[in-house]
């Protein structure tokens, strides 16, 4: 087990009567002291003048901050399947007896989200984190002009989502993570287009960070782990900032989480990729399991995600007219990897970077998804073609090529499976109960995302010299559909 102590101010480790061999320590100390954490989280409320957030929403941000820490600093390698981690965090609350109330299902929910078994240990903490000054080098945001908060990642669903919410006549502070500055950059650029596409709307874009460095040991060394890269908890310290600023605008504020409900019901594309293998985020059970711990803790703000019954193409159909979008939509990133391309330069000097790589599971569903609306201005890595040498030279169970194979072995098996509703119901709900409407909603969605990805197949057969519809026999099964 991991077992990581998170500090601040007032903390007193040293009676803590923790084993000290086991144990490892994050400091969430203020700047000039020795953190090594480097966030700049207080931007979430100096934005707005003010000087911290109310107690339990600061909460909710130490947590999330700790969970994904040990998200990206605790190898999955190093656990006994090489996934599953078992991580125990002692953490510091201001409201400790509501977190206590709590601390079950958020072990679950978070659980389900990362694949990991998280244990909570909370304590009671009397310091505010970075409440010392106000100031900021921004123009304060006045609060009173906004009604809503939506995330903002630089992808392609965040900012149709933040069209869908400025064509409604919401005025929204849009809120993202600062990963890295060639990401941050393409988030500017997005959200200014928006912005003069709806010059008299308010609108305001917040980025913040958290970089955990190698934790520290008992004995004052660094811990010598790596890093993680899978990091499934981001999203939840999204949804932490984002209640954060919800909490200063005022009670009620609702809180979006814009993507495609296809990505969001996450049926395994392969029998092992069962786990979290893809995202949970908008998972409708952790939605829901979320919304019920804000809840149960006092933070009246509803998580949601109005594309949750759409798919990726139906809802670029939906802005496809608007000039906003034809002039910027290409220019979003939904890879898994925008920066990965940086080293295939040495083949193809013109890559910018960051790009979208082509290859990996969202960029497959994005190109669907403009074919379905008829052309896709996207400039993809140009060193990868989607062909059968494609598939065979990135072969390896993690190549580059293993995303395009579990997508055209999915495709396999919804054609064999089509027409069986009792069996296209049993994916939809095999990681987790739904209400009916919810099951009737995702059957339909689940068979309007697998034909778009099946016509993605077959333009790119055209385009590159075929091999991918031969794949696992699928054109001859689609055949077989068809004639029967």
């Amino acid at each position: 087990m991991f077992n990581i102590w998170i500090n601040k101010q007032d903390d007193d480790l040293a009676n803590s009567g923790n084993s000290a061999e086991n144990l490892l320590v994050f400091n969430l100390f203020d700047k000039n002291n020795k953190s090594n954490v480097k966030t700049d989280a207080e931007q979430l409320w100096r934005r707005f003048g003010c000087q911290s957030l109310s107690d339990i929403s600061e909460d909710l941000l130490i947590i999330a901050i700790s969970v994904f820490c040990a998200d990206k600093r605790m190898p999955r390698k190093k656990s006994t399947d090489n996934w599953t981690r078992r991580i125990k965090l002692h953490l510091p609350v201001l409201e400790v007896e509501k977190w206590a109330i709590v601390k079950d299902e958020l072990e679950r929910t978070l659980g389900f989200l990362s694949g990991d078994n998280w244990t909570f240990e909370f304590r009671k903490s009397t310091s505010k984190l970075r409440a010392n000054k106000k100031n900021t080098k921004f123009k304060l945001i006045d609060k009173e002009k906004f009604d809503s908060v939506s995330l903002f990642s630089g992808g392609l669903d965040s900012f149709c989502g933040a069209i869908t919410l400025s064509e409604n006549q919401q005025s929204t502070c849009f809120v993202g993570f600062r990963e890295y500055n060639l990401l941050t950059s393409r988030q500017y650029e997005l959200f200014n287009e928006i912005d003069k596409a709806y010059p008299t709307l308010n609108k305001e874009l917040i980025l913040f960070n958290a970089n955990p460095l190698a934790p520290i040991q008992w004995n004052g060394e660094k811990a010598r782990l790596g890093a993680e890269s899978s990091s499934r908890s981001r999203s939840f310290l999204f949804l932490a900032g984002a209640v954060a600023i919800a909490s200063i605008l005022g009670e009620g504020t609702p809180v979006y989480i814009p993507e495609n409900g296809f990505i969001g019901i996450n049926v395994p594309l392969t029998d092992s990729r069962n786990g979290s293998c893809s995202t949970r985020t908008t998972h409708p059970i952790f939605l829901k399991s979320l919304n019920q711990i804000l809840k149960i803790v006092g933070l009246e703000h509803t998580i949601s995600n109005f594309y949750w019954d759409k798919s990726k193409g139906e809802i670029l159909a939906e802005h496809n007219e608007k000039l906003v979008f034809q002039d910027n939509a290409h220019r979003t990133l939904s890879c898994s990897h925008p920066c990965l391309s940086r080293y295939d330069r040495k083949y193809d000097k013109s890559i910018e970077i960051p790009c979208n790589c082509g290859y990996c599971y969202p960029c497959l569903i994005r190109r669907a998804s403009f074919l379905a609306i008829g052309k896709d201005n996207t400039v993809y890595n140009s060193v990868y073609k989607l062909n059968s040498d494609f598939l065979i030279q990135y072969s390896n169970l993690q190549g580059r090529a293993s995303d395009l194979k579990a997508v055209l072995f999915s495709l396999r098996r919804y054609f064999k499976h089509r027409d069986d509703r009792e069996y296209i119901r049993t994916l939809l709900i095999r990681q987790c109960p739904l209400s009916l409407d919810e099951i009737n909603a995702y059957e339909r969605l689940y068979h309007q995302s697998m034909n778009e990805l099946l016509e993605m197949i077959r333009y790119e057969d055209a385009q590159n010299e075929g091999g991918l519809m031969e794949y696992l026999g699928l054109k001859d099964l689609i055949e077989d559909v068809k004639l029967s």
